[in-house]
């Protein structure tokens, strides 16, 4: 074994353990933005997503015989409906509309005060179809 190292070996040594070093931090620092890299994008995708409401529901076609308008406290402020909420009295033999004109069965649109009574209910008048 020759321990006769001479100063310039010693040199080039040093100058070997400090390249080795210097490959290491730059390995030690890019695993590290690796990992957290991985790290972040696991926690992303495990989040919920934002845009998702939870109470609403997507659906393709809905089929109803009335449809309203509520807020959170239960106020109605719309209603479409084929049987509108009107009062039919019958008098002699005749058939009395109410002032709104809504036939029973026909279509409307109807919208309410905060007293719940009627404001505006569409069609505003009273249409006789014919018979099929």
């Amino acid at each position: 074994m020759n321990l006769n190292c001479s100063e310039n070996d010693l040199q080039a040594l040093a100058a070997r353990v400090e390249r080795v070093e210097a490959s290491t931090r730059r390995w030690k620092v890019a695993c590290s933005v690796l990992l957290l890299s991985g790290i972040s994008l696991l926690f992303m995708g495990a989040k919920a997503a934002d845009r998702v409401d939870p109470d609403v529901l997507h659906a393709r076609s809905v089929e109803a015989r009335d449809f309203v308008l509520k807020d959170a406290d239960g106020h109605v402020y719309a209603r479409l409906s084929l049987s509108p909420r009107v009062s039919v009295k019958k008098n002699g033999g005749m058939y009395l509309l109410p002032d709104d004109g809504t036939l029973p069965g026909q279509a409307a649109l109807q919208f309410y005060d905060d007293k719940g009574d009627v404001l505006w209910t569409a069609p505003s008048a009273a249409q006789l179809l014919p018979a099929r």
